[in-house]
């Protein structure tokens, strides 16, 4: 019988550190598989666009020496602005800093006035008393209990005294050390602000050479019927586009949402500040081709925001819309940001709602600084007034 239980109690035992070991280490070899997945699928996501940018390449090859010129100056600038969005977002940041430490400075210069001012009445008083002659009035005392009385309050004073030295020291060190970071961060920032002036040399030397080339381009397509081929290749390509991508995201499964996109219909917000010009349905100026979307009219530079959380399914520039970033928000529904003066995110990146995605511009050739904006459900374009009902402040 002592046999059996021990044998029970050693299988026990044996099953313990199976649950306590085998499973912990079966759990994260499953979260790792996972991770890897997540990462091949992000790789095969990435390899499937690159193959449709090639394609679209070859599909655009007629574009013209013009065109290409146009293409490669607008790209330009979206690098040197995406450099500049982010010199200005360090600029605000070491504001932000030396902002903190200002305070803090003006803080501890007030505490310090605050403990010179306790010690000044504590040195006052220590005077006073120092004039009766400490020694003198404990000779003067006969009783022993009196006497161990005036020791101990001597002992809490000078005590008191000490320790206001030691606040009034610690706080001129701090003041030392921040206005010694002041003056780092000072140095810092206006190295950043020259940087700044710099970067905005160069971006308006570069605008200045794209908008003679858009005067060219312009000037070249003067006829309504090339006007009207050029609105219609660009459509078709678009389309193909999205189509292609919806194929290619279809077998990536979505990160889990809030809520579903459908069910934000009405409840957005626009992706810029700036005046709403609702075109969608309405004829274009030549042509029978209707818009697909609006526009929104802002200031160049003028970030460009999500509407919802999604994936950036395409991030480049496209032949009539420019650099474009097109998000996939999941069950068929994707959000087109269109004719931007620089774009932030990369294909396959998760994005949150209203994250900074892109910058207003006007590449594409166009002249007119503004976002093109869509939404579209299963490839075919949505009325984004419908979406979005809020204005951005």
């Amino acid at each position: 019988m002592k046999k059996l239980m021990a044998e029970y109690h050693s299988r026990l035992i044996l099953l313990f550190l199976f649950f306590a070991f085998c499973l912990p280490l079966s759990a994260s070899a499953e979260t790792q598989s996972k991770g890897q997945l997540k990462q091949q699928e992000l790789n095969q996501l990435r390899q499937d666009i690159s193959a449709l940018k090639k394609q679209l390449k070859q599909q655009q090859s007629e574009k013209s020496e013009l065109e290409q010129d146009i293409q490669k100056s607008e790209q330009s600038i979206a690098n040197n602005a995406r450099q500049l969005f982010s010199t200005q977002q360090q600029i605000a940041e070491l504001n932000h800093q030396l902002s903190t430490l200002n305070n803090n400075l003006a803080q501890n210069n007030r505490q310090l006035i605050t403990q010179q001012q306790l010690l000044s009445g504590q040195l006052q008083a220590s005077y006073a008393i120092g004039r009766q002659e400490y020694i003198k009035l404990l000779l003067n005392q006969q009783d022993p209990a009196t006497i161990s009385r005036i020791m101990t309050y001597y002992d809490y004073f000078n005590e008191a005294r000490s320790q206001q030295i030691n606040k009034v020291n610690t706080l001129l060190q701090a003041i030392v050390q921040e206005k010694q970071k002041i003056s780092l961060l000072s140095q810092t920032l206006q190295d950043k602000q020259y940087q700044l002036q710099q970067e905005q040399r160069a971006m308006q030397t570069k605008q200045a050479e794209r908008s003679a080339l858009v005067t060219l381009l312009n000037q070249d397509i003067v006829s309504k019927d090339k006007q009207l081929a050029n609105l219609n290749k660009n459509k078709k390509n678009l389309t193909r586009l999205i189509n292609k991508l919806k194929k290619a995201l279809d077998d990536i499964p979505s990160l889990p949402t809030d809520q579903p996109f459908a069910k934000k219909r009405g409840k957005l917000y626009w992706p810029a500040k700036g005046k709403v010009k609702k075109l969608y349905d309405h004829w274009r100026s030549v042509g029978k081709v209707k818009w697909q979307g609006n526009i929104i009219s802002g200031k160049e530079g003028t970030p460009v925001h999500t509407i919802s959380n999604g994936r950036i399914a395409y991030s480049d520039w496209l032949r009539g819309y420019g650099l474009i970033t097109i998000i996939d928000h999941g069950d068929g529904y994707m959000s087109l940001y269109g004719h931007n003066q620089t774009l932030l995110k990369e294909v396959g990146d998760w994005v949150e709602n209203n994250e900074i995605i892109a910058t207003i511009g006007n590449s594409g050739g166009i002249k007119r600084v503004g976002l093109y904006f869509e939404v579209r459900y299963n490839g075919k374009p949505s009325d984004p007034s419908l979406w979005c009902k809020k204005r951005r402040i």
